[in-house]
């Protein structure tokens, strides 16, 4: 046991911040009532670590995956906040163009590298097992940091869950959405090792979902969520070490478990106080 910790130490730490991280952020992704937010995000961060791959690779330009992932995600999000500005276009459709975008330009990127396109395709499925500690103290940093925000403006983001049209006039909306588009992007960013850009759309939204059968008020939602997001990456990945399966999907369907249950005992707890 002492053996497995001094290994896996490090990755079990940034499961467990990546899982908590994404849990989080989706109760946001779907208060809004944007699930897409999140397939486009991660598409987008996508994007930039591949285009990282190729600046690399032609002009010998040496760009962190996190760096060129971020910044992916950074553009997407910059698009999607000047596209939610113009009031007559659905949010949802903004997203769907935008996922387009980002999807096309992923897969042309993947074209353009010339050679081993394992590092590109890995970012599609995500490995836990190839986390370094300073991707860890990332993870860690942008916790804090999404902490520290959830709690300086929890009053704004309940105005903003609740309706986004009052939250135009009560709350500096757009730069609070800005900045909540951010933290998104950051979040994804740092989760494509851990489940990779196909399977983190499943990460972000089940344990949100799981959170809000359970919980009752708004602060409940988010510890839940964060608990759930927590267990599901670290189930998934215990279970993809011990059964030697891709990590990234046994997460997916650990999370998928975690809101079965869920959904279980609220419907158990209904049941109980209608008798």
């Amino acid at each position: 046991m002492i053996a497995f910790f001094s290994v896996f130490g490090i990755i079990l730490l940034a499961v467990l911040l990546g899982g908590g991280t994404a849990g989080l952020t989706g109760v946001f992704v779907m208060g809004l009532r944007m699930p897409f937010l999140a397939v486009c995000s991660a598409h987008a961060a996508m994007a930039g670590a591949v285009y990282g791959v190729v600046l690399q690779e032609r002009f010998g330009v040496a760009l962190p995956a996190d760096a060129a992932g971020f910044a992916g995600a950074l553009l997407g999000a910059a698009l999607l906040a000047y596209l939610l500005r113009r009031r007559s276009l659905d949010p949802n459709m903004a997203l769907g163009a935008l996922f387009s975008l980002m999807l096309g330009l992923t897969f042309l990127g993947i074209g353009l590298i010339r050679g081993p396109k394992s590092a590109a395709f890995g970012l599609l499925w995500g490995s836990p097992l190839f986390v370094t500690p300073g991707q860890t103290a990332v993870m860690a940093a942008v916790g804090v940091l999404l902490g520290v925000f959830l709690y300086l403006f929890h009053k704004e983001l309940k105005v903003l869950l609740f309706s986004r049209e009052m939250a135009a006039v009560l709350v500096p909306q757009g730069w609070i959405l800005a900045a909540l588009l951010i933290l998104i992007a950051g979040v994804i960013t740092i989760n494509l090792e851990i489940a990779g850009g196909l399977l983190l759309f499943s990460l972000l939204t089940n344990p949100a979902l799981a959170a809000l059968r359970v919980a009752r008020s708004y602060r409940a939602t988010l510890a839940w969520s964060g608990l759930f997001g927590a267990a599901s990456a670290l189930g998934g990945f215990l279970l993809a070490y011990a059964l030697d399966l891709p990590a990234g999907a046994c997460i997916v369907l650990f999370s998928c478990a975690v809101l079965w249950g869920a959904a279980a005992w609220s419907k158990k707890r209904m049941l109980r106080a209608e008798c």
